[in-house]
Order: C-alpha cells, then sequence, then structure tokens
C-alpha cells in the first residue's frame, strides 16, 4: 500500500499529527465534569445513554466545539503533509501550496497576499459558524444564554 504522493497518505498524515491534539483537549474537558453529577443522574433512575446524553454531553459540548476549532485550524495548515508526503504538483495541490508558490516561486506577492486572506476568510467563517453553534447548542447549566 503507497502511502506517498497521494491523497490517503496526506490524510493519514493529518489524523497522526492531529489525533494526540484533539484526544489530549477532549480528555482534559472531560476529566473537568465533577463524577458526582453522573452519580446523581444515576440515582435518579438514567441508564448510561441517558446520563451520556442530558449530562455529559451538554457539559462537554464547548470543549468539543474549542477542540474543533482549533484542530481544524491545525488540519487547515496541510502545507507541510501535502507537500511532504503528497503530490503537491497533482492531487494533493492545496490552498496554501498555492499561496507559497505565488508568492515565493512566482514572486507575485500581491496573489499570494490574496490566496492567504481568502484562507483566512475560509477559516474564520468555519470558525464563526461552530462558535454560533456552539452559543446555539450550550445555553449554559442555569439555562440562560451562554
Amino acid at each position: 500500500m503507497q502511502l506517498t504522493n497521494n491523497y490517503t497518505g496526506v490524510l493519514l498524515s493529518l489524523v497522526i499529527s492531529g489525533f494526540p491534539f484533539a484526544f489530549l483537549l477532549t480528555h482534559s474537558y472531560l476529566s473537568g465534569i465533577h463524577p458526582s453529577l453522573e452519580k446523581a443522574a444515576s440515582t435518579l433512575g438514567a441508564n448510561w445513554w441517558q446520563r451520556f446524553r442530558h449530562v455529559t454531553f451538554p457539559l462537554l459540548l464547548p470543549g468539543l466545539m474549542t477542540t474543533f476549532c482549533l484542530t481544524f485550524v491545525l488540519a487547515f495548515a496541510v502545507f507541510p503533509s501535502a507537500m511532504m508526503v503528497g503530490d503537491p504538483d497533482g492531487r494533493t495541490h492545496v490552498i496554501s501550496i498555492e499561496a507559497y508558490e505565488a508568492a515565493l516561486q512566482r514572486f507575485d506577492y500581491s496573489q499570494g497576499c490574496a490566496v492567504a486572506m481568502v484562507m483566512t476568510a475560509l477559516m474564520l467563517a468555519v470558525i464563526g459558524i461552530a462558535m454560533g453553534l456552539r452559543s446555539r447548542l450550550y445555553r449554559g447549566s442555569t439555562g440562560g444564554k451562554g
């Protein structure tokens, strides 16, 4: 199985490099949820799915959204993986490679800057949508706006 000069290798490279970061963030958010909350739900007769759905997941959601945003920005900067593992002139030609080639190979700094601004706008749009969903889905422990 060939994992260089193709999309699969780049994807696997991004998963391998991003997984520890996402795992540690999610683990830290999970460890911040006090176990007595789940025990209280258990004494009230909630099964494991109900405890997860009504107690753990709502408390974990802000952390998951933050983890998503941070890992998205980390994965969006796919430049090293696409250059070293992928095929930068073929199937793994990503927008960051286009910005690099425009600015530093063709010396067209205005086009390189424009591509970088498009990347920035895309990242901010995705992060804005995620944070908007976070505020709509998570109302806080008091039920008010969070």
